[in-house]
């Protein structure tokens, strides 16, 4: 920004007789504060910068100082037009100076409007901004800009961020034109708004969540307060404004977007460990009373002994909710169905291990006529079917390969099966839990039948889109 002597004196002056503040003014401020403004120029009155007039006037008694957009105030056959159109296309932010002689017009603002500054700031972008956006468009996650700068402006600024970032961009006033399907269509459409006025931000952000997406509005200004209120998860900065920050959900205290795929990764990882952990319950609370019910319609002796429940209970419950809770996620995942999936999926699992209970069971509570043996054959299906079931709950995010490469969970299922053998085959832990010792062939028949109906759940499973192919 070049300005002579007398501009600097009259933009200081206007700046000095402003009432409402904005970042551009402060700027400017900033810009002249070597330069004095003009003593004799006495306020009349004042135009407060707004979003639909997206200028800013100040009334002395003999003319009226102006500032703001250029499209607002400058007549496009004006040869200062295109020296803005210069400055937008190369992402500088632009708005021009100038006066009018007597009282503001707005009718005939662009012909009485004398200009006395084309003024281009640059705007740096956030150093962070290109990674992070590059990060969270990794994630699947799209992202769309939307400003008050002039269109050139915000298509060089986004191809600045990401050169390959398809801008295709739409005005606030292009916006307006259109009605009903239309501009849905067009907001849909297109991912650079600019000049946009508050109201339309809320439009934007209401359409794309009609058209099922999640929307996370990211703004510091008033002018966002609508926007971020009507968004899925409003995000403001710290330096903001107060109204920007109440309304918002999650305030950045550090002002950077660095923070967003931390707080992105943060929130996958307890919505996923929320869903392991539920499945695990779950699962066995749908096992145990189906398998009652069912053994209770044969007319078999109960089949859970009170010391087995609690060291079932232990090695399948929990340890693996405790131990699966500080899980470290890396996969995309969305609150869409959770119920309806978790449900399901532990449904199905839990009815399926019920199954295999009640067979095993009947199997050796007929072939057996000691009940502590029978027992003991249902706590190695139920403690065999709990590592499974583990295996299954990763298969709904892994493929089976990417299970065994990771080692908490690996080394959690080694740990429960060598406590459960230490607990089968140590004396006084055995007889303190009540386990009858288990021959080689009937261990092998458990084995079998927790084998088999695991295979028959898995493919269930996999059928119905549940989990991951089986193959390693």
């Amino acid at each position: 920004m070049v300005l002579n002597m007398n501009a600097q004196e009259l933009l200081k002056t206007l700046l000095r007789d402003i009432t409402q503040k904005n970042k551009l003014n402060l700027a400017l401020e900033a810009y002249l504060q070597n330069v004095s403004p003009l003593q004799n120029m006495k306020k009349v009155s004042e135009i407060p910068f707004s979003s639909d007039r997206k200028y800013s006037a100040v009334e002395y008694p003999d003319q009226t100082l102006v500032l703001g957009a250029p499209e607002m105030l400058l007549d496009k056959s004006k040869k200062e037009f295109k020296e803005v159109e210069n400055y937008t296309k190369e992402s500088f932010r632009v708005v021009v100076f100038g006066m009018i002689k007597g009282e503001i017009k707005p009718e005939n603002i662009k012909t009485d409007f004398k200009t006395l500054a084309v003024i281009a700031i640059d705007d740096p972008i956030r150093e962070e901004t290109p990674d992070t956006l590059a990060q969270l468009t990794k994630e699947n996650i799209e992202y769309r800009i939307i400003s008050g700068d002039s269109q050139d402006t915000v298509a060089a600024i986004a191809k600045k961020i990401n050169p390959k970032y398809p801008a295709n961009a739409i005005s606030g006033e292009d916006l307006d034109k259109l009605e009903g399907e239309a501009q849905e269509k067009a907001i849909m459409d297109h991912n650079i708004f600019a000049r946009i006025k508050p109201h339309q931000k809320q439009l934007i952000i209401r359409t794309l969540k009609k058209n099922k997406l999640f929307t996370i509005m990211i703004g510091d200004g008033v002018n966002d307060v609508l926007a971020l209120k009507e968004s899925d998860l409003g995000v403001a900065m710290n330096s903001g404004s107060s109204m920007a920050k109440d309304v918002s959900d999650v305030v950045l205290v550090n002002n950077s977007f660095a923070s967003l795929p931390i707080l992105l990764y943060e929130g996958r990882r307890i919505i996923t460990n929320i869903q392991t952990i539920a499945n695990i319950y779950l699962m066995k609370n749908v096992s145990s009373i189906a398998s009652i019910l069912m053994l209770g319609f044969i007319g078999l002796r109960f089949p859970f002994s009170p010391k087995h429940v609690e060291l079932s209970s232990l090695l399948i419950i929990g340890i693996p909710s405790f131990v699966l809770a500080f899980e470290k996620h890396n996969f995309s995942t969305t609150d869409e169905g959770f119920i309806k999936r978790l449900l399901l999926f532990s449904g199905i699992v839990g009815f399926g291990n019920a199954i295999i209970y009640t067979i095993t069971y009947t199997y050796f509570d007929i072939a057996s006529e000691k009940l502590f043996y029978s027992r003991t054959m249902l706590l190695l299906t139920v403690i065999f079917l709990g590592l499974n079931n583990i295996i299954l709950i990763y298969l709904q995010h892994y493929k089976f390969r990417e299970i065994l490469q990771r080692k908490i969970v690996v080394g959690l299922l080694i740990c429960l099966f060598t406590l459960f053998v230490i607990s089968l085959t140590v004396p006084f832990i055995s007889d303190f839990f009540e386990i009858s010792n288990v021959s080689p062939v009937d261990f092998l028949i458990t084995f079998f039948f927790c084998a088999l109906g695991s295979m028959v759940i898995g493919l269930t499973l996999k059928r119905l889109k549940l989990i991951n192919q089986l193959e390693n």
